[in-house]
């Protein structure tokens, strides 16, 4: 196994036997929120076949409109992936293109942060011999909160006729805290940790030959993003206004989206700022949640990527703005 360079831990496993035997019980409570409908029903613009675009000579970028994105690194001593889509049908899938490009072994995959779309197609990954590695928060909500991915995913597997049993929890095989570089085939991987963005464990993953810069659930063009799982949404601004003033990179491989630059990222963090205070403006004045919703409209945005799941947005920042409460990661 290729060595890693950085502070790295070793993660406590939760047993997954344990974690499904409690999704029963936790299904029937989150019954009353929201389900992941599949992308495809959520955009009429949607159906758009995924496809694998080549973005330098050694870097891949698995773009899928209705789905999540993947990226890999092809080495003479292996591959790195970061991000394994929604089951691990559609892991197989994306391993499928991969061995289109190349038959070298997968040796590295990051899961970029703990959401199923990017992680439950680990198994195929790990059946084909790969190590983990995320940050240490991804690693601890993945095994907190696997009951709760697998109750808002069920019509995604409906949709798709996969078998929700095949889905197992692969937790990380390394961890780290803030920064890990990963060195394969003569090429060097940073991992970067700047704190929460939309969640605890956001990694962002530079390829500074390439510079190309991968952004998690953080960041996506053009794109409102779901507010139920951040515990500062001022952090959130503060870390993309980070990355957008970084010059080590010429453009972004996002988690969601299209290929992607800096000056997306600005205007993700201005359109926060804007929806953040105009939301704890209405709660300072003691705006009923449903008045909210009904007021706060946005119009600026209308023409935004997931601009109707507006009124679910608002409500969880009522949530994060009146209680300090994430009741997902709960």
């Amino acid at each position: 196994m290729p060595t890693p360079i950085g502070r790295m831990n070793k993660p406590k496993l939760l047993s997954s036997r344990f974690v499904f035997a409690i999704f029963a019980l936790v299904a029937a409570a989150l019954a009353a929120l929201p389900a992941a409908a599949p992308a495809a029903a959520q955009d009429p613009r949607s159906r758009q076949p995924s496809t694998v675009k080549q973005v330098a000579s050694d870097l891949y970028f698995f773009y899928d409109y209705d789905g999540s994105n993947s990226v890999f690194l092809v080495t003479d001593a292996g591959v790195l992936v970061i991000d394994t889509r929604e089951h691990p049908r559609a892991g197989q899938d994306l391993l499928a293109r991969i061995r289109k490009v190349t038959d070298k072994p997968i040796k590295w995959v990051i899961n970029s942060h703990f959401h199923g779309d990017h992680t439950f197609g680990n198994a195929a990954f790990q059946a084909a011999g790969a190590s983990f590695v995320a940050q240490q928060e991804t690693a601890r909500i993945m095994a907190l909160v696997q009951p709760k991915e697998m109750a808002r995913r069920q019509d995604y597997f409906k949709a798709n006729g996969y078998d929700p049993s095949e889905v197992k929890l692969i937790l990380p095989d390394v961890t780290f805290d803030t920064d890990l570089t990963l060195r394969l085939g003569g090429r060097e991987i940073r991992l970067m940790y700047f704190g929460p963005g939309q969640q605890p464990g956001d990694t962002f993953v530079l390829f500074p030959q390439d510079r190309a810069l991968f952004t998690p659930g953080a960041f996506a063009r053009h794109s409102m993003p779901n507010m139920a799982f951040t515990p500062s949404v001022e952090n959130w601004i503060k870390l993309l206004n980070q990355v957008a003033a970084r010059n080590d990179y010429d453009y972004i491989l996002p988690a969601h989206g299209d290929v992607a630059h800096r000056d997306d990222v600005k205007e993700l963090a201005a359109m926060l700022a804007d929806e953040y205070a105009t939301v704890k403006g209405a709660v300072a004045k003691g705006m009923p949640l449903q008045q909210a919703q009904e007021t706060l409209t946005f119009p600026q945005y209308k023409d935004w990527r997931n601009y109707e799941r507006l009124k679910n947005e608002i409500k969880s920042l009522y949530e994060l703005i009146e209680t300090g409460r994430r009741s997902y990661l709960e």
